[in-house]
């Protein structure tokens, strides 16, 4: 029979055995697996968080029930406190099931990765990014990865772009996994609660929603990475299209690009007036909209932090558009935050699913520069982007940016044919633009009529109207 060895797979592991699933435990290998000295054990066997068998023998889910112990441990929940909750709730360490098997402990990682051919550099970047508490012990599906690893190295990838690909994944897999249990915890179980049901039929109730749940994860992952790949390939595509014209980059990851940041002008005390819910709610409707737009005028939405959006685009010139897609959103959407608008286009450096550089420093810089509803570009920007048959550009005296050596000349993007905006007020609390439909309430303080959202934005005005009635920074 030929054979159907491949000369990129990793060489086989000798000596390795695939452990069967784990059967019941004897006091001493469960102690030495679990680095737990035989008496921990024992009180925790008392105190009814481990179970044992008429023989004496540990239950197999033992093991994994110990790792739980020793979670809560380490986040400072006592023993006494464990067990409490369990006699309260019903086994809490037994419905929170491991999708990867805890494993026998008979697999050593470091042993298996320098089999594989990984240096120790590597390996203790696999097992910082992978949090390897232990890396004496793995599982079967740990060492997949690894020989995974070893023949993405074998095929031609660079190493140090090998450890950016992990930790991407890393950081982007943990904020879904946890997207994924705290969203069910808060609008699942948590109104189970709220509906008055305790104890075992409040678990029974979320496990009859969650274990059905759990089963659509992967496949739902796998779809939207799959529709993910297919749009970054498109782009991928454009940066092949455009080689004919442009040299090749100087360094991995260098390109030119716009960045553009978009931020509520007055987020903070919006919340601090009308309280998280309402605050929660703004942001939706930004966030929504921000998405969209971006993806209309062929931009990348990278990141979020809190109300804040960094942007991408290949060319100026939609940067530009997208930018007034979201002026002429506020200008519309009833009750709405004025924003703050920068961007600058030059070279950015790609890095671990991020951009970097001078480019995105000064971007940031720009959008801060400018009051409540100004959108502020550089002029190497306009430059760039050349004449837009909706836009006048406004130059703006040469001004310096926190961090940023020498002054910077600043450009203003201003709509032409827009609608009159002299009907629009600002609340003074809450910074809110309001059409005359939107105003709640109004206050004449020092001869100045001022309206307000809401009367909770009011009552805030009168008790202290020095505070309010001073233009403030945006």
């Amino acid at each position: 029979m030929p054979s159907t060895h491949n000369e990129h797979d990793p060489p086989a592991l000798s000596g390795r055995r695939t452990p069967a699933a784990p059967g019941p435990w004897s006091l001493d290998k469960l102690a030495a697996l679990a680095g737990e000295t035989e008496t921990d054990i024992r009180g925790h066997a008392d105190a009814g968080l481990l179970h044992r068998q008429p023989d004496g023998q540990f239950e197999p889910e033992s093991l994994h029930r110990l790792r739980l112990i020793q979670f809560a441990r380490s986040r400072g929940v006592s023993e006494d406190q464990l067990a409490a909750s369990i006699a309260s709730q019903s086994d809490l360490l037994g419905i929170f099931d491991e999708l990867v098997p805890v494993g026998d402990g008979t697999v050593s990682l470091v042993d298996a990765a320098r089999e594989l051919g990984l240096d120790d550099a590597v390996i203790n970047d696999l097992a910082e990014i992978l949090d390897w508490n232990d890396v004496s012990a793995g599982t079967e599906a740990d060492v997949a990865t690894l020989q995974v690893l070893v023949k993405a190295l074998a095929l031609g990838m660079p190493r140090d772009a090998l450890m950016q690909l992990i930790r991407v994944f890393a950081d982007a897999t943990d904020r879904l996994a946890d997207a994924v249990v705290r969203t069910f915890h808060d609008y699942v179980h948590e109104r189970f609660r709220a509906q008055g049901l305790t104890g075992p039929e409040l678990l029974a109730a979320s496990e009859g929603v969650g274990k059905p749940l759990l089963d659509l994860v992967e496949p739902t992952v796998v779809y939207f990475h799959r529709r993910a790949y297919q749009r970054a390939r498109r782009e991928d595509l454009l940066r092949h299209l455009a080689e004919p014209t442009t040299p090749p980059s100087t360094a991995p990851g260098e390109e030119q690009a716009t960045v553009l940041f978009v931020d509520l002008a007055s987020f903070t005390s919006l919340t601090a007036t009308m309280g998280d819910h309402a605050a929660a709610d703004v942001l939706r409707r930004f966030s929504v909209t921000v998405r969209s737009s971006a993806a209309q005028h062929r931009g990348r939405v990278l990141k979020q932090i809190g109300d804040e959006f960094m942007v991408i685009f290949a060319r100026p010139f939609d940067a530009i558009a997208f930018g007034l897609a979201m002026d002429r959103f506020v200008d519309a959407e009833p009750q709405f935050p004025a924003l703050h608008i920068g961007a600058h286009s030059g070279t950015v450096l790609y890095r671990e699913g991020d951009y970097v550089g001078g480019t995105v420093n000064l971007a940031a810089r720009v959008a801060s520069a400018g009051v409540a509803g100004q959108f502020l570009i550089t002029e190497e920007l306009r430059d760039t982007a050349g004449p837009h048959p909706e836009v006048d550009f406004a130059a703006l005296p040469p001004q310096r940016l926190k961090g940023i050596p020498g002054p910077v000349c600043l450009v203003e993007v201003r709509r032409r044919r827009i609608p009159s905006r002299s009907n629009r007020a600002t609340d003074p609390v809450c910074g809110m633009l309001l059409h005359p439909s939107d105003v709640a309430a109004q206050t004449t303080w020092a001869g100045t009529t001022f309206m307000f959202c809401s009367e909770a934005c009011q009552r805030a005005f009168v008790e202290e109207p020095e505070r309010f009635a001073t233009p403030r920074p945006s």
